[in-house]
């Protein structure tokens, strides 16, 4: 047995499923990897287990949809009674609105069925052996200097931490690029003649482009190779997911707007709401162009970042398809320096599985 495993020993895994071949499953992959495993094939049953005070649980796997007390409704009773719990949920469910409910109520993390062994092992040992609470603080501490650098609009400092606090950090796991794209944003806002409030709103949207994919399962977000079609569809309710949780925020509604159709194209092709030209918040249609040009200049694990010029020429081609023609004019009137002083002040930091799903 490996020394992982030896550590895992002593850590209790519940695991809650009506299907028993789904709770055998589950149960025989961690126990496999050392954990101890309580399994049961309903709500009300764990929920007793865990009424019990000398009740060993060190994290929850569930199920959602299963009969009389579903996964949700386990969620939010445990997250009452024992709200440092972590609790994942593994289901074959996912819709916007039971993503929405999941994070609202809690949920640590979210798989999606079928979930290959290493999904299971890399999202518990994440919350049990991990360092989930140094990534979460080094997040804490990079917003922490982000906003102080906002000293000119104290709202602006007061509504991201205030978005950060309520839907929390450990989902969203890199800052850099997010920094990055958010910076050249104001460039570009500065360019296209944008000042004052104007400026701060796309700074902050851009910065909290990628929120809505703290909803999204790990083994979808974080898959290595390619999606699938259903996917596909799950990976692109995150701007939708975004919104709805920004929404909550009334100060930040041309924020949520940018988050909500920055993956809008200007031909329509675009998607939530596949809105075109100018439907397109002026936001959304700003920060298309300078997403486009991170992830063109940005490292990948298959390859190397390209130059500023052949970004250039990449969004020059897609003017008046990808990208609103006017706004492409003033991104290719911005000097090349003014650029790399921003990939120099925010650089990648070492690739890792964990961080290349938001640089996406």
């Amino acid at each position: 047995m490996s020394a992982a495993s030896d550590a895992a020993r002593s850590n209790t895994v519940l695991v809650v499923d009506d299907e028993p071949a789904i709770l055998d499953y589950l149960s025989q992959v961690l126990e496999m990897e050392g954990y101890d495993c309580r399994c049961f094939e309903d709500s009300k049953t764990a929920l007793a287990y865990l009424s019990e005070s000398q009740a060993d649980a060190d994290l929850m796997l569930t199920d959602i949809n299963m009969p009389e007390v579903d996964g949700l409704q386990l969620l939010r009773t445990v997250k009452d009674v024992r709200p440092e719990l972590p609790i994942i949920l593994v289901s074959g469910l996912y819709e916007l609105a039971i993503a929405l409910e999941a994070l609202e109520s809690g949920a640590d993390d979210y798989l999606k069925k079928p979930v290959r062994p290493a999904d299971v092992i890399t999202a518990v040992t994440k919350y049990l052996h991990g360092n989930s609470d140094e990534q979460e603080a080094a997040v804490r501490e990079a917003l922490g200097e982000y906003v102080a650098a906002q000293g000119a609009d104290p709202r602006t400092s007061e509504h991201i931490a205030a978005v950060f606090n309520q839907l929390g950090f450990r989902r969203y796991e890199t800052f850099q690029h997010s920094k990055r794209v958010a910076a050249y944003c104001r460039l570009l806002g500065e360019q296209c003649g944008l000042a004052g409030e104007a400026l701060d709103h796309l700074e902050v949207g851009a910065l909290l482009h990628d929120i809505g994919k703290i909803g999204i399962p790990r083994n979808v977000l974080l898959k290595p190779g390619p999606l699938t079609d259903e996917e596909w569809t799950v990976m692109r309710s995150h701007p939708s997911i975004g919104h709805r949780l920004m929404a909550r925020f009334e100060e930040l509604t041309q924020e949520s707007d940018i988050v909500h159709a920055h993956h809008e194209r200007f031909d329509g092709e675009g998607y939530p709401q596949g809105l075109a030209g100018e439907a397109i918040p002026l936001g959304a249609r700003l920060f298309s162009i300078v997403d486009t040009l991170d992830a063109i200049t940005s490292d990948r694990p298959y390859r190397k970042g390209a130059s500023f010029q052949t970004a250039r020429e990449e969004i020059r081609k897609m003017s008046g398809s990808q990208f609103d023609p006017k706004i492409v004019e003033s991104f290719l009137a911005i000097p090349t320096d003014k650029l790399d002083a921003v990939r120099r002040k925010y650089p990648d930091k070492p690739p890792n599985p964990e961080t290349l799903a938001f640089q996406a």
